[in-house]
C-alpha cells in the first residue's frame, strides 16, 4: 500500500495571509522584553520568500547577525503566536482538501504529513481544520531534523520501500527531499501537477483523487 506524504504550508494549507503579521507581532514582543534586539523588521515578501525551511533556517538567513538568544527568543514567539493564530481560523485551507483526503483514505492509501514546520504548528493546524484523523501519527522536522530525515522515518516505521511513497509538495525543499529518498515524488514539483489548484488563494478539485492515484500505484 502506498504512502502519499503531503507538505502542510502551500499545499493544504496557507499561513501567508498572516505570516508577515505574525512574525512582526513576535518581534515585536521580543523587543519589549529585550529592547534592541532585533533593529530590523523584515518585509512580508523577504519572509515569505523563506518559507519551506525549517524555522531555524529561516531566522538564520533573516537575522544573520542578530544576538543568537535573541533569535532563539523569536523562535519560541514566532510559534507562540502563529499557533494562537491558526486556531483563531486565520490563514486558508484550501478548498476541497477534506473532500480530497477522505476520498484518499476511503481507496485505501495511508496519509502522511513531511513538513519542514514545527510540532506544535502541524498539529494545530490539523485539529482547527479536524484532519488530524486523517493522517497516520506524526513526524516532524522539528523530532527528526529535517523534511527527507521525516521521510525516512515513516518509510522505516511502516516498512515501507521508498519508491512506495509519493511526496506531494510545493517547494524544492519537497523535491529534494524525495530526490534523496529516491521516493515516487520526484514527480510532483507544485501541487498544481496533481491537482487543479492555482495560488492565491487555492483550490483542489475534487478529481484531485484521480490524479493523486497513478502515482501511488
Amino acid at each position: 500500500m502506498a504512502l502519499i506524504a503531503f507538505d502542510l504550508d502551500g499545499v493544504l494549507y496557507s499561513s501567508e495571509p498572516f505570516l508577515g503579521a505574525a512574525y512582526r507581532e513576535a518581534i515585536a514582543n521580543v523587543n519589549r522584553d529585550r529592547p534592541g534586539s532585533f533593529a530590523r523588521v523584515p518585509s512580508t515578501r523577504e519572509i515569505l520568500d523563506h518559507i519551506g525551511w525549517p524555522v531555524p533556517e529561516i531566522l538564520r538567513r533573516l537575522f544573520p547577525a542578530v544576538d543568537p538568544e535573541a533569535v532563539e527568543r523569536l523562535h519560541a514567539e514566532t510559534l507562540s503566536v502563529i499557533c494562537r493564530r491558526v486556531a483563531a481560523g486565520e490563514g486558508v485551507l484550501y478548498p476541497d482538501v477534506d473532500e480530497t483526503l477522505h476520498a484518499l483514505r476511503a481507496d485505501g492509501y495511508q496519509l502522511a504529513v513531511a513538513s519542514n514546520g514545527r510540532t506544535q504548528y502541524v498539529e494545530t493546524v490539523l485539529t482547527r481544520y479536524r484532519l488530524a484523523e486523517l493522517f497516520i501519527p506524526r513526524v516532524t522536522a522539528d523530532m527528526v531534523g529535517d523534511k527527507t530525515s521525516v521521510l525516512r522515518f515513516y518509510v522505516y516505521r511502516l516498512a515501507l520501500a521508498a519508491d512506495a511513497v509519493v511526496m506531494i509538495g510545493d517547494r524544492t525543499s519537497d523535491v529534494d527531499a524525495a530526490a534523496r529518498l529516491a521516493a515516487a515524488s520526484s514527480v510532483a514539483t507544485t501541487a498544481t501537477d496533481i491537482a487543479t489548484k492555482s495560488k492565491p488563494p487555492g483550490r483542489w478539485s475534487a478529481a484531485s483523487p484521480t490524479c493523486v492515484r497513478p502515482l501511488a500505484a
